[in-house]
């Protein structure tokens, strides 16, 4: 019976999911749906996908809102994204795997067939021109981009979603500007 106004904070919405608040779920995805589906969808490049992952990141959310400890500094948002990113890579690997079974199974000619019919299954949608850039620098770069400049989480946060340190987001985070960059001067 939590009285939730348009200022929780997320912590609070954490706690109350914890405690079956389904208000405070609904408020908590109200809040992050648009920025995870977003940042799903530069990184792995499909929407149905995309919409598939950001789904299961609120399904682990809600089963796993109980285990949320506040830690000193903590963010949720950090949190969600790191559920996010690893979703995200999960999914990335089994499409891998899934073409690769297909080329060991299959001949060039009949491999290139058979991507593209996997690609329409999956109601793969056009990529925008700068989708299309960002596919060209390696995930872990990707990832840290798009964490940085869409989402405007700090490097350290980064670093807490990623898994690595400080140090090494700023490295990704140049390397995948320096490529942008090199790519979109010889365009």
């Amino acid at each position: 019976m939590n009285n939730f106004s348009s200022v929780n904070s997320d912590v609070e919405l954490i706690k109350a999911i914890g405690n079956g608040d389904h208000k405070a779920f609904e408020r908590l995805a109200d809040r992050y749906k648009n920025a995870l589906l977003n940042f799903v969808y530069r990184y792995i490049g499909d929407m149905s996908a995309a919409q598939e992952v950001t789904q299961e990141v609120f399904l682990r959310i809600y089963k796993a809102a109980y285990k949320f400890k506040e830690i000193e500094n903590a963010k949720v948002s950090t949190w969600l994204f790191k559920i996010a990113y690893n979703l995200s890579m999960n999914e990335l690997k089994r499409r891998k795997r899934y073409l690769r079974l297909l080329n060991d199974h299959a001949g060039e000619k009949e491999m290139v067939d058979r991507t593209q019919a996997f690609e329409s299954i999956e109601n793969r949608e056009l990529i925008e021109a700068v989708m299309s850039e960002l596919s060209l620098i390696p995930e872990n770069q990707r990832a840290a981009l798009l964490l940085r400049v869409n989402q405007e989480l700090s490097y350290r946060e980064i670093s807490e979603v990623l898994n690595i340190s400080v140090s090494s987001v700023e490295m990704l985070i140049f390397r995948a500007r320096r490529h942008l960059k090199q790519h979109i001067n010889r365009g």
